[in-house]
């Protein structure tokens, strides 16, 4: 794949696609301080059906980093901006940590844009206060010591201990993808996350199926912050919400798309396959059954 950069939004965004021109669009968004090579395991595994487009969010890989705080709507708004100089009207949006946020926000914005999409090993949920508290902590840190000594405190927990000591290349590539950032993109991008509100509603309301995706092992979003929504400010599990497809990986930490990539890609196969029957379901009943039917959801 080669890296490609446009202007949109007011900022030069890096992104890279493969796969086939004829295909539907997917558009894969990576993690915090990482970039479209994030996702180079999985592209070719649905490149021959799909046309993988996969950005590098604002202030990472080689995207512009401009001053301010990079909201989870900022961001949001660049990927809709990149859809709309591809000519791109609809696509299908898989979104891995800090990438899920940036989906939700896409999907509360952009509904109409989005045929589906999936959050893997992230949640919709806020931050919270204990978890505000460390991103203020990382944030000093930076400041004091500088983004490489963060990396390396950071990305080996991404990891389950077994992982990381079968994967140290590729934990070495993340920590150097890191390592290309500006300190002040990972603090304005820490700050975004930060106050970034619950958009549970989004997985509530959608009105095709949402995939989420969870590492039994994550120490960095639970399984039970991925499952979960708030509803009144009560939390409730997604089992309540038919439209909602889990799926857990066992023995894997936050990064299923570096450590068991062929599991995941086979798992986002076969919820693409779910919402193309779906669809083909939708149109083949159209001319039959009346227009304020209820959106049909796969239980």
């Amino acid at each position: 794949m080669e890296k490609q950069r446009i202007h949109v939004n007011g900022i030069d965004l890096g992104y890279e696609e493969c796969g086939s021109s004829q295909g539907s669009a997917i558009v894969l968004l990576h993690g915090f301080c990482g970039s479209s090579q994030y996702w180079q395991k999985i592209c070719p595994m649905l490149g021959d059906q799909y046309r993988v487009i996969i950005p590098d969010l604002r202030g990472h890989g080689e995207s512009s980093a401009p001053e301010g705080t990079y909201t989870m709507d900022i961001m949001a708004d660049d990927i809709a901006a990149l859809l709309e100089a591809l000519e791109i009207e609809k696509v299908v949006m898989f979104g891995h940590s800090l990438g899920g946020y940036v989906t939700a926000a896409f999907a509360d914005k952009y509904p109409d844009k989005l045929a589906g999409f999936a959050l893997i090993h992230s949640t919709a949920l806020p931050d919270t206060e204990t978890a505000k508290e460390k991103r203020a902590d990382d944030i000093a840190e930076i400041r004091e010591k500088g983004v490489s000594k963060y990396l390396y405190g950071i990305i080996p927990n991404l990891f389950t201990d077994e992982k990381l000591g079968e994967m140290r290349n590729e934990v070495n590539d993340m920590i150097g993808v890191g390592q290309q950032m500006e300190a002040g993109a990972v603090i304005s991008t820490l700050k975004g996350m930060m106050h970034r509100p619950d958009r549970s509603h989004v997985l509530a309301k959608a009105k095709f199926p949402v995939l989420l995706v969870a590492g039994a092992e994550d120490g960095v979003i639970k399984p039970d912050d991925t499952f979960t929504v708030t509803n009144l400010n009560q939390p409730e599990t997604t089992y309540k919400y038919p439209h909602i497809l889990e799926t857990t990986f066992e023995d894997v930490g936050h990064m299923s798309l570096v450590e068991v990539s062929d599991q995941l890609a086979r798992v986002m196969s076969t919820y693409l396959k779910t919402l193309s029957e779906r669809e083909k379901t939708r149109k083949e009943g159209s001319t039959e059954e009346p227009a304020d039917k209820k959106p049909y959801f796969l239980h």
